[in-house]
């Protein structure tokens, strides 16, 4: 089963959201701190991006260095439309996930993982209101399952 696993810190007006994720024989992990609004905003464009089937919509976190440059995607969801019916449509969900050791190691070194769950529109809005839920310390845990067998 392919499925994503979601945690959730809360802090003040910021989440430090982890997640692990199994894609067929694969797995991986990632973690990245976001705006409260910035998730709140993604889970609401989830969920109209599942009800119009139209679109794409992604929450993108990653490591910086001292200069404010980007050098690692550490946690990104991005969702897409792949089959826009709007009784049993089909929603890509692709996911990057990187853990590196320690701050400035080797690139080597850091464990990446990159791929797309199939899930259907109804389970994205599902999956949506579980997120909000999380990031206001209603629930523990949210989980995205999915795949091509759907």
């Amino acid at each position: 089963m392919e499925q994503l696993l979601i945690t959730a810190d809360l802090d003040d007006y910021s989440v430090g959201l982890t997640c692990k994720a199994n894609l067929n024989d694969f797995s991986g992990f990632g973690e990245a701190w976001f705006n409260l609004d910035d998730v709140t905003v993604f889970c609401k464009n989830l969920k109209q991006l599942a009800s119009k089937m139209t679109g794409s919509v992604k929450l993108v976190g990653s490591k910086s260095k001292l200069d404010g440059s980007e050098y690692l995607e550490t946690f990104s969801i991005r969702c897409y439309v792949l089959s826009a019916s709007k009784l049993n449509g089909i929603i890509g969900v692709h996911v990057t996930l990187a853990d590196s050791p320690y701050t400035g190691c080797r690139n080597n070194e850091v464990r990446k993982l990159s791929g797309e769950l199939q899930v259907r529109n109804h389970k994205i809005e599902e999956f949506s209101a579980s997120l909000l839920r999380l990031i206001s310390n209603s629930q523990s845990e949210t989980v995205l399952s999915g795949g091509k067998g759907i």
